[in-house]
């Protein structure tokens, strides 16, 4: 008998794998945003971006660039959006700029902001348009171990210093100029010795010169054009209408026209004194409104920012980073006048996170311990635990970095020559004299004899260990290491290490850490010159 017909099921082959299902690749969307004076800016972000990112897009667009303080509403998503919403999910892509009313120190960072966008065109040397434009700028070719000032203000001559500005001209930050010209080699200086004997090498050197540290300020300066404004001060005038208890404070503003204004700062915005109807939110906009030529040198470097780069993204935000500057910086930072975003009159600071002591007490040992054991089996997931890793050992070494500093200058003044030890919640802070013989070896690498206080051959056998039972997560197990900072500085070493006992107390482990994300996407980086 014929066996019957029918369906039968079909068995996959063993070994076969299911077909992983394809990512979906971010896509470009536009979004449209309404500015308080009625214009739109359009945006290209991308699907995954969230409002945050909106927020970095706007601070870098010539039109909005001056704006601090508002949120953003959407027709669907209602009003003062969070930072965090993903912008997929804003459907009409649709946002308003709302303008919010100002504390105090919102409004300082506000000026600051506006100091920030027109710093490009007194803090830096002659750009390459300002070469060609010659006598208008005063600008000369000079050496790498030069500085020439910008075009100044009246009353004030443009002069070559020696590593940095004169007393007096604080607010004109310089920087070293390109001492190369295109197609024009410079000669050695002799032909003498070594230099006649590479006389081929040296030849084909000069044709293709090595960059200089002048040439990566040249990109950024735009000291051709007319600085917008001269100086902003905090002003002693008095008030000429009663002050009220949304006045903050006045300013003494010189914008290019060379005639000061008095400027009220207020919680709703900016005014001039003695005429409040003339209130603006931002003072770009009010400058704008009450001199042409304030108005005119704004455009023109709007302008030059959009010409400079097709996507017009400012070059603003400057620090004198330690990398970046010349090491007189380092040597006479007293000299070196900060840049706007540093200037601590206008609430600016050296950059980092752990300066308002927030951080002080935090549990170093507990979140490096959660840290090590947070799940790490597929992708997903280690990529979540590195970025956490990333963001918690960022944290504590700007934290470690500061109190490192402040141990040592503690030492300084009171002279002591001894070692210093003090412990600031679970930070274990040691400082130690270095040894006064120059001519000494000195030991440029710590390690777990001073660090973690451990011998030679127990390092030796921790180390092995680590190397046999390596993985993606060595780094992040590694506890002890990651929650050490060495700092020297003037003289001395500071060790600082998290050195707590971690008791769960018969509980589990969590699975996850709360640490911030870097403040303003990570532009507010320590820079090590102004925290010393």
């Amino acid at each position: 008998m014929a066996p019957k017909s029918g369906k039968t099921k079909q068995h996959k082959a063993k070994g076969e794998k299911k077909k992983k299902e394809e990512k979906v690749l971010p896509t470009v969307i536009e979004v449209t945003v309404e500015t308080p004076d009625e214009s739109q800016v359009t945006l290209k972000g991308i699907s995954t971006d969230r409002i945050l990112d909106v927020r970095k897009l706007l601070a870098v667009h010539v039109d909005t660039c001056h704006f601090t303080n508002y949120s953003l509403s959407h027709e669907v998503r209602g009003a003062r959006l969070k930072d965090f919403a993903e912008i997929i999910s804003l459907k009409p892509y649709h946002l308003t700029i709302v303008e919010e009313e100002y504390t105090e120190g919102q409004a300082v960072a506000h000026i600051r902001r506006l100091l920030d966008i027109v710093a490009c065109t007194t803090y830096f040397g002659s750009s390459s348009s300002s070469l060609k434009a010659g006598a208008r700028t005063g600008s000369k070719d000079i050496g790498p171990r030069e500085t020439v000032s910008s075009e100044s203000e009246p009353g004030l001559q443009n002069e070559a210093a020696d590593l940095s500005p004169k007393p007096g001209t604080a607010d004109k930050k310089v920087a070293v100029s390109p001492k190369y010209k295109p197609g024009k080699p410079e000669a050695p200086a002799s032909a003498s010795g070594l230099e006649t004997a590479m006389k081929g090498e040296d030849a084909a050197a000069m044709m293709c010169p090595p960059l200089r540290l002048g040439q990566f300020y040249d990109f950024f300066s735009f000291s051709h054009l007319t600085p917008p404004i001269q100086y902003i001060r905090r002003s002693t005038r008095p008030y000429l209408e009663d002050k009220t208890d949304e006045d903050f404070f006045q300013i003494d503003v010189r914008t290019c026209s060379g005639k000061p204004t008095t400027i009220v700062a207020s919680q709703k915005g900016f005014y001039p004194s003695g005429k409040r109807h003339l209130l603006s939110h931002s003072l770009a906009g009010l400058l704008q409104h009450i001199s042409r030529v304030f108005d005119s040198a704004y455009k023109a470097l709007m302008k030059a920012f959009t010409e400079h780069n097709k996507f017009a993204n400012l070059p603003y935000g400057f620090r004198a980073n330690t990398w970046l500057v010349p090491s007189v910086v380092a040597e006479s930072p007293s000299t070196f006048p900060p840049l706007p975003v540093e200037d601590e009159s206008w609430g600016g600071n050296g950059g980092g996170q752990g300066r308002d002591g927030k951080h002080d007490h935090r549990l170093w040992a507990k979140d490096f311990a959660i840290l090590a054991a947070m799940p790490c089996k597929t992708a997903e997931e280690r990529q979540t635990r590195d970025r956490k890793a990333f963001l918690l050992h960022s944290l504590f070494v700007d934290v470690s970095v500061l109190k490192a500093v402040a141990a040592i200058k503690y030492l300084l003044d009171n002279n002591s020559s001894i070692s210093h030890e003090e412990r600031i919640g679970d930070l274990l802070i040691i400082v130690t004299k270095d040894k006064p013989d120059a001519s000494a070896k000195l030991d440029s690498k710590y390690d777990g004899i001073q660090v973690l206080g451990i011998s030679h051959e127990e390092l030796t056998k921790r180390n092995l260990l680590k190397g046999i039972t390596a993985d993606e997560s060595a780094t992040v197990h590694d506890t002890s290491i990651l929650g050490v900072v060495v700092v020297r500085h003037c003289g001395h070493t500071a060790i600082v290490k998290v050195s707590a006992e971690v008791n769960w107390e018969g509980n589990s482990i969590p699975q996850d850490i709360d640490v911030e994300d870097h403040p303003e996407g990570g532009a507010n980086a320590l820079n090590i010159n102004r925290s010393v």
